[in-house]
């Protein structure tokens, strides 16, 4: 798979979990932007994947929808980063120790 491709993916899978979380929040997406500052084409585009999602914004959608931004990456994404993350914890621990 080109790299191209694949962030196109990604994109479109940040949008699908944002759209779905947002509606489990009961929020449409006028409420959501206005939360976010954003314009509700700009969500509406960031759900389609469509529109790259800044991570200024990324860090706003999540603090609004309560989630880690974890929760918003691709499943294999978070398990890499929470692993190095935990190791990371761990190593560090044993060097205090």
């Amino acid at each position: 798979m080109s790299y191209l491709k694949e962030e196109e993916m990604l994109y479109i899978d940040i949008g699908i979990r944002i759209r779905k979380l947002r509606l489990a929040r009961g929020l449409t997406q006028l409420e959501f932007s206005k939360r976010i500052a954003l314009s509700r084409p700009s969500v509406t585009n960031i759900e389609n994947g469509v529109h790259k999602v800044s991570l200024i914004s990324l860090y706003h959608i999540c603090k609004v929808l309560k989630v880690c931004i974890y929760d918003l990456l691709p499943e294999n994404v978070g398990k890499i980063s929470r692993k190095r993350h935990t190791n990371n914890e761990d190593d560090s621990r044993q060097m205090a120790e």
